[in-house]
């Protein structure tokens, strides 16, 4: 692996207050604060529930220039292979991250990792450590894909909103940005406000914002956004 802007990767770290109840079955989620918490030991910025166009990733961590995505099982299995295959046309860097196993990971499927590139992180629960089980090796990505940005799809609110490995609909998306400002706003404001008067306060990722933020509030947000309509103008309130 590389050195100075592309930050190294090397070496397993025990992991701070990784508990994980021996009688409870691990799951997909559990594995992220200890994955965080090793990259992040390391330089990178750590973003979770990433949406990018070909698929979500459950793990972005960057660090300066350098990119690289964790795609966490609780088992080894081909499916995870082929998710972690796909990133390597966006990242530096791609790992898997699997609860460690009793038994060591067939020859095989190393070989197939190394030859694709592809690190392998297992965590052990009962000792809190993290093992680097295998590099991922660096690879060029750009080249790929030129028209890719990845200011696009990177949010601060990956950082403290979910986990990674969540199934639950809990990721980031620009859609769920735009309503968290407009929420923030009316619930601090207290009154009535016009569509004209909250798009004035409030970014929005819409290319037509007034009709298509105020039938969002109509249509999919009146669990907690009320609405009236006088003289043809839609004012809003948080309940």
């Amino acid at each position: 692996m590389g050195s100075g802007a592309v930050h190294s990767l090397m070496g397993g770290d025990h992991i701070r207050g990784m508990v994980v109840d021996r009688m409870t079955k691990i799951q997909e989620q559990d594995l992220f604060d200890p994955v965080k918490q090793w990259l992040e030991e390391r330089g990178y910025e750590v973003y979770a529930e990433v949406e990018l166009p070909s698929g979500r990733a459950d793990i972005v961590a960057v660090h300066g220039p350098a990119k690289c995505i964790v795609e966490m099982k609780t088992s080894l299995t081909m499916e995870l292979i082929e998710q972690a295959m796909r990133w390597l046309d966006y990242a530096h860097y791609v790992y898997i991250a699997i609860p460690q196993r009793k038994k060591y990971i067939p020859v095989f499927v190393q070989n197939l990792l190394r030859d694709k590139r592809i690190g392998i992180l297992t965590v052990d629960f009962h000792y809190n450590y993290v093992r680097h089980y295998m590099s991922a090796r660096f690879n060029r990505p750009a080249k790929k894909l030129k028209w890719f940005k990845w200011e696009d799809y990177l949010y601060e609110e990956q950082k403290t909103w979910v986990k990674g490995g969540v199934n639950n609909g809990g990721h980031v998306t620009p859609y769920k940005l735009t309503i968290k400002k407009v929420k923030e706003y009316l619930y601090w404001q207290r009154d009535w406000k016009s569509i004209r008067e909250i798009l004035e306060h409030c970014e929005t990722h819409y290319a037509h914002p007034k009709p298509s933020l105020t039938k969002a509030l109509l249509d999919f947000e009146n669990d907690w956004c009320e609405a009236k309509k006088e003289n043809g103008v839609w004012f809003f309130r948080h309940k």
